[in-house]
C-alpha cells in the first residue's frame, strides 16, 4: 500500500509541473507599427516545446514592445490551418516576420534568441 501511494504522489507531482510548464496558445495579437511577429507552431503534449518555452518567454519579456510573440498550437483549427499554409511538420517550429510582416526565415526545433536580436536591429534584406 505504501509503494502506491508514494507511486501515487509521484504521478502527482509531475502531472502539476508538467500542468504548470506546459506550452499553451498565446491570444490573438496583432503587432502594433514597428513590432516584428515571431509565430511558434506548437503543441503542448511536444517535449521540445517544453523545453523551449523558457527561453521564448524569457525572450518575449525582454523585447516587449519590439516582437510579439504568437503561440499556435497545431492542434487546434487555426494551428492546422498555419501548419498547412506555411508547411510546417515539425514541433516547434518559429517563422520570423519583420515589421512589414514579411517572413525573414524559420526555424524547426530550437530557437536562436541571437538570431531573432540580430534580425532586430538588422535592416531586412
Amino acid at each position: 500500500m505504501r509503494h502506491w501511494l508514494m507511486l501515487g504522489g509521484v504521478l502527482l507531482i509531475f502531472g502539476t509541473l508538467w500542468w504548470a510548464f506546459r506550452p499553451v496558445a498565446s491570444p490573438k495579437k496583432t503587432p502594433a507599427s514597428g513590432e516584428a511577429l515571431l509565430l511558434e507552431l506548437q503543441s503542448p503534449y511536444c517535449l521540445g516545446c517544453v523545453a523551449m518555452k523558457p527561453a521564448v518567454d524569457r525572450l518575449e519579456r525582454e523585447l516587449r514592445g519590439r516582437l510579439v510573440v504568437r503561440r499556435v498550437d497545431i492542434q487546434s483549427v487555426e494551428g492546422s490551418k498555419l501548419a498547412d499554409q506555411y508547411g510546417v511538420e515539425v514541433t516547434p517550429s518559429f517563422i520570423f516576420f519583420d515589421k512589414a510582416g514579411v517572413e525573414q526565415w524559420r526555424s524547426a526545433g530550437q530557437l536562436d534568441a541571437l538570431r531573432v536580436r540580430t534580425s532586430l536591429t538588422e535592416p531586412a534584406k
